[in-house]
């Protein structure tokens, strides 16, 4: 994400700079072939031009509308991650009593009262909820999670783990298994239960909304017919300048440029808010902002330093 209120073109937009150089120098032949070659029959009309240009921003307005609702929706659903992942760190640290009294005694943190509550023990339903959200992230970005999950939840789950094609989903599933589990220890009541399983949900409902939007991409119309249009836009604007502006028409025509590339180029880059690029959704920060959260709540060590900008972005 840009957090920068200064853009450097050639890092955010690197496609758009080399068009518009090319655009300078077409502009630049057109007006020299006009003004110097005296080839008159170049100019054309400019009112066809403006009645194409009106059109055009309507059509990229539409476009580019459709694709902030989807950075949009990412960036809200993420914000609902982090707000669950809270939640269940907090019920799990509340809500799960810290042993049966028919089993020895407790340990001396809340955190570890759901330790070996599943086939996988020297791990807590806290650290689990942890990986899982780098788990997602790394998911959604089409990243290998694994190297991360291992210093996590250690070499065990991680092979485990590989056999799931949903890593994220194999996670939540074993968590569910732990909490059933606890009830089954009597250490979870069916009230508690059922508000674990729950939150739970929520979060399955979250990764589905986010592999919706990853896994399906705005129509390739939209990515297909802007381009082409502001192409031809691009290229007729010289031909209904050079009459009226003469050897000024380069700088009018690539300014005029400039602004339906940029239009362009703003609803393709924030149209697949998972891509971790510098338009993304800043995943990276958040899922640390929740290990950080959760770490510190339930006593757990290792805290990691928060994620700062850097040169005005932030992942």
């Amino acid at each position: 994400m840009i957090v920068t209120d200064r853009l450097p073109l050639r890092r955010v937009w690197p496609a758009v700079s080399r068009r518009l150089g090319l655009l300078f120098l077409f502009d630049l032949t057109v007006a020299v072939l006009y003004v110097k070659g005296g080839l008159t029959a170049l100019a054309l009309p400019s009112l066809p031009l403006g009645m194409m240009g009106a059109g055009l921003s309507v059509f990229l307005t539409f476009r580019n509308n459709s694709a902030y609702d989807r950075l949009w929706e990412a960036r809200t659903l993420w914000g609902a991650l982090v707000n669950e992942s809270r939640t269940f760190g907090r019920q799990v640290l509340t809500l799960v009593d810290a042993r049966h009294p028919d089993m020895p005694q407790a340990h001396s943190r809340v955190a570890d009262a759901a330790r070996e509550a599943a086939p996988h023990d020297a791990i807590d339903l806290v650290e689990w909820q942890i990986a899982y959200v780098h788990a997602l992230r790394c998911h959604l970005r089409a990243q290998n999670p694994f190297p991360e999950l291992e210093a996590m939840v250690g070499a065990p789950v991680v092979a485990w783990l590989r056999t799931q094609r949903n890593v994220p989903l194999g996670l939540l599933m074993h968590a569910g298994r732990r909490i059933r589990v606890l009830f089954d220890e009597g250490r979870l009541d069916s009230y508690r239960l059922v508000q674990l399983d729950s939150t739970l949900s929520r979060l399955c409902d979250v990764q589905g909304a986010c592999e919706r939007i990853k896994n399906t991409p705005l129509p390739r119309q939209y990515e297909f017919f802007p381009r082409v249009f502001v192409l031809a836009y691009c290229l007729l604007l010289p031909f209904g300048l050079v009459s009226g502006m003469g050897l000024a028409t380069p700088l009018a025509s690539t300014l005029a440029s400039f602004l339906v590339i940029a239009l362009e180029s703003i609803g393709r880059d924030i149209e697949a808010p998972f891509e971790n690029t510098v338009h993304d959704t800043p995943m990276t920060q958040l899922s640390r902002t929740i290990e950080i959260n959760l770490r510190e709540t339930s006593g757990l060590r290792n805290t990691p330093a928060e994620v700062h900008p850097v040169d005005g972005f932030v992942y």
